[in-house]
């Protein structure tokens, strides 16, 4: 909820929360985020594809790459999803900090592969998520591989704010 505070002789107001029917839909509805990894002495960010299902969010990685060596090093993470006009002038953002952790569980790992798949065929991008994968092609094998993780991220904390009502 919104509220004010003083500061340097004027009110400043604070942001409103989220309500958590508000951030489940933003992660059910948005498709890339952009996940920052533990490195020094700045963090390392970059955008990926996600899919939320049943409460959790979960990634594809290869199975090599910076990302994994800091995800190995040191698994807690923060995630960071939004949605903005085009002069963000109304936006909704969650940031939501955990620990990633490996898919071992394969029945897991296949809802999820296929979830991710179905996410990354709907918008015709299977070759290109494949390229930056290192992958030549992207389908269910390749997903479900050894070579290839799925992580979910076990949420501890998250901040979910919006833009103040007009």
């Amino acid at each position: 909820m919104a509220g004010a505070v003083r500061g340097q002789g004027q009110e400043v107001l604070r942001l409103p929360s989220m309500s958590k029917r508000e951030v489940e839909e933003l992660l059910k509805n948005s498709r890339i985020c952009r996940l920052a990894f533990n490195d020094r002495p700045q963090p390392y960010i970059i955008p990926l594809d996600y899919v939320y299902m049943n409460g959790k969010m979960y990634f594809h990685f290869a199975g090599y790459g910076k990302k994994i060596s800091l995800f190995e090093k040191d698994p807690h993470v923060s995630v960071e999803v939004d949605r903005y006009n085009d002069d963000i002038t109304e936006y909704e953002s969650v940031t939501l900090m955990g620990t990633l952790a490996k898919v071992t569980d394969m029945g897991e790992k296949m809802a999820a592969s296929k979830k991710l798949l179905e996410s990354i065929k709907s918008r015709g991008g299977e070759k290109n998520v494949a390229a930056r994968h290192g992958y030549e092609r992207l389908d269910l094998d390749t997903l479900m591989s050894e070579s290839s993780m799925v992580l979910r991220l076990d949420v501890a904390d998250y901040v979910a704010l919006k833009s103040p009502a007009s």
